[in-house]
């Protein structure tokens, strides 16, 4: 018995406690955000979970507290976009915009995908959660 707890933490911790991305980005489609970058831009199911994910991510680091709040409060399922696009992009820390670029590519987005994707998410910020939020977190994802 006692060799099998660590066995199962283990293989709890390499398969990501049964984290499927695949799963996942088809439960996100219907997201209103993910629906929008979809249809606003064209962007893949993929692309646009994963791309949302990762400026999420960003903008969670360097947000102020307060203003993430509003965000999360204003856009359904945050956590799992982040969670998917840290595992479609092998992000292991956010760090900058520029620190994104190879999870990007590994999503299939190019650069001109996130020159545009930037301000579409920034809008839809400010358009679900209030300019000042919107605000926050363009300054957040530079």
């Amino acid at each position: 018995m006692k060799r099998l707890v660590p066995a199962t933490l283990a293989f709890l911790l390499l398969t990501g406690f049964g984290f499927n991305p695949t799963k996942m980005i088809g439960q996100l489609t219907s997201n209103p955000l993910v629906s929008s970058l979809m249809s606003g831009l064209g962007l893949n199911a993929n692309q646009a979970v994963g791309g949302a994910g990762a400026l999420l991510g960003l903008a969670q680091q360097h947000m102020p507290k307060a203003d993430w709040s509003k965000l999360t409060g204003s856009i359904p399922g945050v956590g799992d976009m982040i969670k998917t696009a840290k595992s479609l992009g092998g992000i292991s820390k956010f760090t900058n915009l520029a620190g994104l670029s190879g999870a990007f590519g590994k999503m299939g987005l190019t650069p001109d995908h996130v020159s545009q994707l930037t301000p579409a998410m920034g809008d839809y910020v400010s358009k679900v959660a209030g300019p000042e939020v919107g605000n926050s977190f363009k300054n957040a994802i530079k």
